[in-house]
């Protein structure tokens, strides 16, 4: 389920901005009741990327390695055969039997 969250800023300062060198800055809004710290969200994000990746791989490799097993197997078999079939001949005796006379 996704939660949209608004927020507002608002810029404000407490004195005219003539005499102040510094602004007040405030976020106002709705926060999540389950907020993970700033300071673990790059880490995070790092570890999501690696594992992602990883089982990622992992589902291709999986995937792809008894294919590529049996698709060997397959074209071992046809080498196989086509080597076979070079070397043999077939020979067959026959007779003609004609009516015609010389």
């Amino acid at each position: 389920m996704f939660r949209v969250y608004k927020r507002t800023v608002q810029i404000s300062s407490a004195q005219p901005l003539a005499s102040s060198h510094t602004n007040t800055y405030r976020v106002s809004g709705e926060t999540s009741t389950h907020k993970v710290p700033t300071v673990l969200t790059v880490p995070l994000m790092i570890a999501g990327a690696v594992v992602g990746t990883v089982l990622f791989s992992m589902f291709f490799a999986l995937l792809l390695v008894p294919m590529g097993i049996v698709g060997f197997k397959a074209w071992r078999l046809m080498k196989k055969a086509q080597q076979q079939s070079d070397g043999q001949t077939i020979t067959a005796e026959y007779t003609v039997i004609s009516k015609s006379e010389k």
